[in-house]
C-alpha cells in the first residue's frame, strides 16, 4: 500500500511543480488568479498553492507542517516536528499513516500495523476482518487465525487472546488471568480466574460468582433470575420471575418490580426510583435526581452533570462541570448543534439581589446549522463556513479531502488578521494586520494597501488597467503589456 501511494504522489504533484515551487519563505512571490490558480499566505502563516478551485492544494506552514491534496483522489499530511504523516486514498477506502517508528494502514477491511519498522522482530498485526488474522503481540508471541476454521488472535476486542475451532463449535478467551471456554457458543460456557466463576448452559441454567461481592443464577433465562450480594453496607438478595414480578432486598435499598422492566419502585439510602411505567415515566431522587416524561420532556442531575431533553430525540441539553471550566451542549437534531466552554469565574464579591451573576471568559464556542453553516472559535481564532455538509463537528479526513468542495464561503480570523473567501477565490478579502489589506473580485478588480511597505495598487481585469505606488515610485499598466512610471524627486 505504501508503494502504491508513493507511486501516485508524483502524479498529483505535477500540476503544482510546473506552476511553482511552494515554500514558507517570507520573500516568495504571491499571485491570485481566483479559482484557477493562486498562491497566497493565510492568517496562520501557511503558504497555499491552489489550482482548479478545491481540486488541488499544496500548503506548507512556517513550522514545517504540509498538506498535498488532489481531491478527492488522495491527500498527504506531514508534521515533521511530531514525526507524523498520513496518506489517504479515496478516503475512507484506504489510508496509510506513521508516527515515529510506527506504521499502519488500511484498505477496505484489511488493517495492518508495524509498531517498530527498525526492528524486524517487533510487534505487528495484519487483520482482514473478519476472515484472517496474523501478527506478533507485545510479548513476541506470534498468532494466526482463519475464521471460522480455527486459530488464535491476540490483543483483539479487549481480550489478550481469543482461540476458536470451527466457530461456534469451540471458543476460548483470556483476559489477564480470566479464562473462558465455550462449546456451541453461546450454549455451553465456563469462566474461571481471579475470584471469578461463571458457568452456563444457555438458556437452561447459569451462574456467575465474583469473589465476595455477589452470586447470580438464572433458570430458563429470562424466566427466573436471582442474585445474592455480599458487599458491606449493601448486602442482600433479589429475584425476578419474568414477566410477572421481581424484588430486591439490600441493606441500603428495597425494590419491587411488576411486569419487569416496566413497573419498578425502589427506596434506598442514596437513590429512590419510580418507573411507572418504564420508559414513559421515570423519577429518581437522592444522589441522582431524574424526572422523565418520555418522549415529551426529561431532566437528570448528578454531581457535575445536568441533562435535559424535549421531544426526544429532537432536543437535548447538557451541562458538564469540569472543575476549571463549564461546558454546555445543545442538540436540535438533525439541524443544530451548539457547544460552548467557559472558564470558571472567580468567586464573586457580595452582590445585591438584582446584580447579575459573573460569568467566566469564553474559552471555546462551536455552532452548526447543518447543512448550511458552522462557526468555531477557540482562543484567539475563529472560523465561519458555508456550506458545511458533514454532520459531525470536525473530522480530519473530511477537512483534508472533501470539505473544500462544499465550502462556498469561509471567513477565518486570528487576532487582528482575517481571511474571507467566496467560491474558492472568486472573491477574496485579506487583512493580515491592521496596516495591510487585499481585496479581489476575479477577474474584474483587485486592490491592495500596505502601510508598512508604503505600497498601494489596484488593477482592472488582471492588468488591462492598473496602478501601483511604493514609496516615491509610481507605475501604471495599460493593455497588460504597456507599462510606464515615474519616481518623485526627493526633497
Amino acid at each position: 500500500m505504501h508503494r502504491l501511494i508513493r507511486g501516485l504522489l508524483p502524479v498529483a504533484l505535477v500540476a503544482g511543480l510546473w506552476l511553482s515551487d511552494v515554500h514558507a519563505d517570507a520573500d516568495i512571490r504571491e499571485f491570485d488568479f481566483g479559482p484557477i490558480i493562486s498562491r497566497q499566505r493565510d492568517v496562520h502563516g501557511t503558504m497555499r498553492l491552489r489550482a482548479l478551485g478545491p481540486f488541488f492544494e499544496r500548503a506548507i506552514h512556517e513550522d514545517g507542517q504540509s498538506l498535498t491534496a488532489v481531491r478527492p483522489l488522495f491527500s498527504h499530511y506531514d508534521n515533521p516536528e511530531y514525526e507524523r504523516h498520513r496518506y489517504e486514498v479515496l478516503w475512507p477506502l484506504a489510508h496509510y499513516k506513521g508516527f515515529r517508528d510506527e506504521r499502519s494502514g488500511r484498505v477496505l477491511l484489511a488493517w495492518w500495523t508495524r509498531f517498530d519498522i527498525n526492528d524486524p522482530e517487533s510487534r505487528y498485526r495484519f487483520w482482514l476482518i473478519p476472515l484472517y488474522f496474523q501478527g506478533r503481540d507485545q510479548h513476541g508471541e506470534t498468532y494466526m487465525a482463519l475464521f471460522p476454521v480455527g486459530g488464535k488472535i491476540h490483543e483483539f476486542l479487549g481480550f489478550d487472546e481469543i482461540r476458536f475451532a470451527l466457530f461456534p463449535l469451540y471458543l476460548g478467551t483470556e483476559i489477564n488471568t480470566i479464562q473462558s471456554h465455550s462449546v456451541l457458543w453461546p450454549i455451553f460456557s465456563r469462566t474461571e480466574g481471579k475470584g471469578i466463576y461463571r458457568f452456563r448452559v444457555f438458556p437452561f441454567y447459569g451462574q456467575n460468582r465474583h469473589r465476595d461481592r455477589y452470586s447470580k443464577k438464572f433458570i430458563m433465562w429470562p424466566i427466573w433470575t436471582s442474585a445474592e450480594y455480599y458487599i458491606p453496607g449493601s448486602s442482600g438478595s433479589g429475584f425476578i420471575l419474568f414477566p410477572f414480578y421481581g424484588q430486591l432486598d439490600l441493606d441500603d435499598q428495597r425494590s419491587h418490580m411488576v411486569l419487569p422492566p416496566f413497573f419498578r419502585i425502589s427506596q434506598g439510602d442514596r437513590v429512590n426510583m419510580w418507573l411507572l411505567p418504564w420508559p414513559f415515566f421515570q423519577r429518581r431522587t437522592g444522589e441522582v435526581r431524574q424526572t422523565y416524561v418520555w418522549p415529551i420532556w426529561g431532566q437528570k442531575r448528578m454531581a457535575g452533570n445536568e441533562y435535559r431533553f424535549f421531544v426526544w430525540p429532537i432536543l437535548h441539553q447538557q451541562r458538564i462541570d469540569k472543575g476549571d471550566a463549564i461546558a454546555q451542549r445543545l442538540f436540535v437534531l438533525p439541524f443544530y448543534y451548539s457547544e460552548t466552554q467557559r472558564e470558571r469565574a472567580a468567586a464573586p464579591p457580595p452582590m445585591g439581589p438584582n446584580d447579575p451573576v459573573p460569568r467566566g471568559e469564553m474559552a471555546s464556542n462551536y455552532q452548526k446549522l447543518w447543512p448550511f453553516m458552522s462557526y468555531i472559535r477557540e482562543g484567539d481564532e475563529a472560523r465561519f463556513r458555508m456550506l458545511d455538509l458533514w454532520p459531525l463537528k470536525q473530522t480530519g479526513a473530511i477537512e483534508r479531502n472533501y470539505a473544500p468542495f462544499w465550502t462556498l464561503l469561509q471567513n477565518t480570523r486570528l487576532d487582528d488578521a482575517s481571511d474571507t473567501e467566496v467560491l474558492w477565490g472568486l472573491f477574496r478579502r485579506q487583512r493580515h494586520h491592521e496596516d495591510h489589506a487585499y481585496t479581489s473580485l476575479f477577474p474584474l478588480v483587485q486592490w491592495e494597501r500596505d502601510k508598512v511597505e508604503d505600497r498601494r495598487q489596484w488593477s482592472l481585469l488582471k492588468g488591462l488597467l492598473g496602478y501601483e505606488r511604493q514609496g516615491t515610485t509610481s507605475r501604471y499598466r495599460l493593455l497588460y503589456f504597456i507599462r510606464w512610471g515615474q519616481e518623485e524627486d526627493e526633497p
